[in-house]
């Protein structure tokens, strides 16, 4: 079984999954297929963006560009995040 630590602020890329509610990050990639990705950036989730953790759990709440989306556990672990530029 994977041991998972959530963190408040990220100090090297780390899964979305990871993070801890109230946490600022900013995307560093996406390990996902293509079709994935063009539905999460049709909502403004994408490479260099800014979020928030509001809610951490399945779905996973994030703020970003003045609005709240849920990512699913299963898509959260495949968006990698570092510390807000």
């Amino acid at each position: 079984m994977e041991a998972i630590v959530t963190m408040t602020t990220p100090s090297i890329p780390c899964r979305l999954d990871q993070m801890k509610a109230g946490a600022r990050c900013t995307v560093e990639s996406i390990e996902s297929d293509e079709i994935a990705m063009q539905r999460l950036m049709a909502m403004g989730l994408c490479v260099g963006r800014e979020l928030e953790i509001i809610r951490h759990g399945n779905p996973l709440i994030v703020e970003l560009l003045g609005a709240r989306i849920g990512v699913s556990a299963r898509v959260a672990r495949h968006i990698i995040v570092g510390p807000t530029r």
